[in-house]
């Protein structure tokens, strides 16, 4: 079993560095970018980001996030099956970071030291699954798009069969991620987002 994990997160361990990267310099520019919006930008981003549609059932929600997300995953992948993938994909993955840094910057800038408590209650739960997602789709449509490059580049034969069932698992385990994230987007966080509400 601990041969299993370690194989994991070894697989990829070199591309993971590289979205590790993109993610914290996305994280960064989101939390600079942050300061050149205006007051009233603030307060609509934050209510968007703090306000529950009660008018939405939860079982809709979930559908929704749901179908996003697998969307999402098939994206990332058909981005690797390029052999411009690998741009595209590092412009989503930094993208994403810029979204989470924008995201925490906004809750202090108008909640100050109580912004801490928000992004612990309402934003860590949302993203949590959504970058482990992120981590291995792209990891595994960057390593395919390399894989690409590199066969046709080379006179070497590779085995494709062999990397596309690596795929398709991966794309199995991102999928199970990206409903374990919609349930809690549907369940805990909005219980999460209405005490945040009270809180304020």
């Amino acid at each position: 079993m601990k041969k299993k994990y370690q194989g994991f997160f070894n697989k990829y361990r070199h591309v993971y560095v590289y979205i590790s990267i993109l993610m914290a310099v996305g994280f960064c520019v989101g939390i600079v970018a942050s300061k050149f919006i205006n007051i009233q930008d603030i307060d609509a981003l934050s209510t968007y980001l703090t306000s529950v549609d009660g008018s939405m059932e939860k079982y809709d929600y979930f559908i929704s996030q749901f179908f996003m997300g697998i969307v999402f995953v098939i994206v990332v992948f058909v981005l690797g099956t390029s052999i411009m993938g690998i741009p595209f994909i590092s412009f989503v993955v930094f993208s994403k970071g810029l979204q989470i840094g924008f995201s925490s910057a906004l809750f202090i800038c108008t909640y100050h030291m109580k912004g801490i408590v928000g992004i612990l209650l309402t934003l860590f739960p949302q993203v949590l699954f959504d970058v482990l997602t992120t981590y291995l789709i792209s990891a595994s449509a960057i390593q395919l798009s390399m894989y690409i490059v590199y066969s046709c580049s080379s006179r070497e034969q590779l085995s494709f069969k062999k990397l596309l069932n690596s795929v398709l698992n991966d794309i199995l385990i991102c999928f199970i991620f990206v409903f374990i994230s919609s349930y809690l987007k549907s369940t805990l966080v909005i219980e999460f987002i209405k005490l945040f509400n009270l809180l304020k």
